[in-house]
């Protein structure tokens, strides 16, 4: 299963998709960052960035079998992660194979979290977006009419809402106006932030509350229910 996660204008992507990530029923997912502005975790957490994204895509270019645990990295808090370069020309390029390359030579045997960074015209990132199985697509309440016109210029069928923060409007008004399913609202948590930032060490516990609760909770409405099966509460 592909779960891709974007913004638009606000941010949020990386952090929203490394907390879904980190709190995947069942098997453990996998983060890959196809954020054409530059990767993020790698500079956070003190990881190279090879193997990681650049060799994913090579790999899928050349055509030869593809393991994810080949081209990923282990943080600290728990998360499995392919890295992408900090700088936009060649994270760009790398996204460009990748999207070019079948999806099943790389997110076949796990669930995947892919970070696609903003929804813009013309992102290398945008058929990795219309790929996935579920795209979630990352707000906060103040820019929702911005995001109705840029989500009208593209076709995401399988595109759902994350609002952060609070809303003043119901889910239903929220769908009708958007005419897009609300997936959930996930909490404004800073503390759960740094940590994903690597700032602030993962306090025990962490993953209980806040964010990674939210994103636990988001992640068992999307999982398929063979995934769910047996899956730690």
């Amino acid at each position: 299963m592909i779960i891709a996660v974007a913004s638009h204008k606000s941010g949020g992507a990386t952090t929203t998709a490394a907390a879904l990530a980190l709190s995947w029923p069942g098997e453990p997912a996998v983060l890959v960052e196809a954020d054409p502005a530059g990767g993020d975790m790698s500079g956070w957490h003190a990881v190279p960035d090879v193997p990681g994204l650049v060799t994913l895509a090579s790999a899928c270019r050349a055509g030869v079998g593809v393991e994810l645990s080949a081209h990923s990295a282990h943080l600290p808090l728990g998360l499995e992660v392919v890295p992408a370069p900090a700088g936009r020309p060649q994270a760009s390029a790398s996204i460009g194979l990748l999207a070019d390359a079948d999806t099943g030579m790389w997110a076949k045997a796990r669930p995947v979290v892919v970070d696609v960074g903003r929804l813009e015209p013309g992102s290398p990132a945008l058929p990795l977006a219309a790929a996935a199985d579920v795209l979630l697509v990352v707000c906060r309440v103040d820019v929702l009419s911005l995001l109705r016109a840029s989500l009208a210029e593209q076709a995401f069928p399988s595109a759902a809402l994350v609002l952060i923060g609070q809303s003043i409007h119901d889910t239903h008004e929220l769908e009708t106006q958007l005419t897009l399913t609300v997936a959930a609202q996930l909490p404004l948590d800073r503390h759960a932030a740094e940590v994903i930032a690597g700032t602030r060490r993962p306090p025990k516990g962490w993953t209980r509350v806040g964010l990674p609760a939210a994103a636990r909770a988001l992640a068992r409405l999307i999982a398929p229910q063979p995934l769910m099966e047996g899956a730690p509460e």
